[in-house]
């Protein structure tokens, strides 16, 4: 998905942990004397001499980005983020206040559930928060992750078949789905995840993304064994 660069966009990704921006120029196909300026966000520090096929340098976010931000003459500037629905909307993956209402009560609430893993995502599955039992669970720190798409922690098996995105499409149709599968931790150790993810719906009944509840059941199916 690309969609044009404004203020308010650079600094949702700026809240999400990008740090750097993957840069693409090219002439624009309807007027040959407008340039087009397509901005890719990464986490880590690209190698300038490593980029990815059709990028030809990067920014740090805090600098020529806000800039290109206020608008440049002669040239258009887009924000290029991937998307595994096509479905999904600009306005799906950006406009994540209803996430930061209350944040300092959610927050609370969130990490003194520290013996399960809570996370929420947008309507993408793109990770918006992540309690202290998420990262015991799964590795990732909050900054690490946020930002990242929740399919990070599928194995590949199940990524290749398409289980990320049918297991959000059942939540939203049936209200909920159960999450009983394998998962991967940041250090690609495999544990059987035990837990449920559900839609989260406004004030208004509106779609605004999913919460997932989990925790590793044989892990601790094995423990109580071994306290008996």
């Amino acid at each position: 998905m690309r969609t044009p660069l404004t203020s308010q966009l650079l600094g949702d990704l700026i809240e999400k942990g990008y740090n750097y921006m993957l840069v693409n120029t090219g002439i624009n196909q309807l007027t040959a004397d407008t340039v087009d300026i397509t901005l890719t966000p990464v986490k880590q520090k690209p190698d300038l001499d490593k980029l990815p096929p059709n990028f030809e340098t990067f920014y740090h976010i805090t600098r020529e980005p806000m800039q290109l931000a206020c608008g440049v003459d002669g040239a258009n500037v887009y924000i290029e983020y991937h998307t595994f629905d096509h479905s999904i909307t600009e306005a799906d993956i950006f406009n994540d206040t209803y996430f930061r209402m209350s944040e300092e009560f959610f927050r609370q609430v969130l990490d003194s559930l520290e013996d399960y893993a809570v996370i929420t995502t947008n309507k993408n599955g793109d990770i918006n928060s992540w309690n202290t039992g998420a990262q015991k669970l799964l590795g990732y720190t909050e900054p690490e992750v946020l930002g990242l798409n929740a399919r990070i922690f599928f194995t590949d098996e199940d990524i290749a078949e398409g289980k990320p995105d049918l297991e959000l499409k059942k939540a939203l149709s049936e209200g909920r789905a159960v999450d009983e599968r394998y998962h991967v931790r940041k250090n690609k150790s495999r544990f059987w995840g035990s837990g449920l993810v559900f839609p989260l719906l406004d004030e208004g009944n509106n779609h605004r993304g999913f919460t997932k509840i989990m925790r590793n059941q044989r892990e601790e199916e094995q423990a109580k064994a071994e306290g008996m």
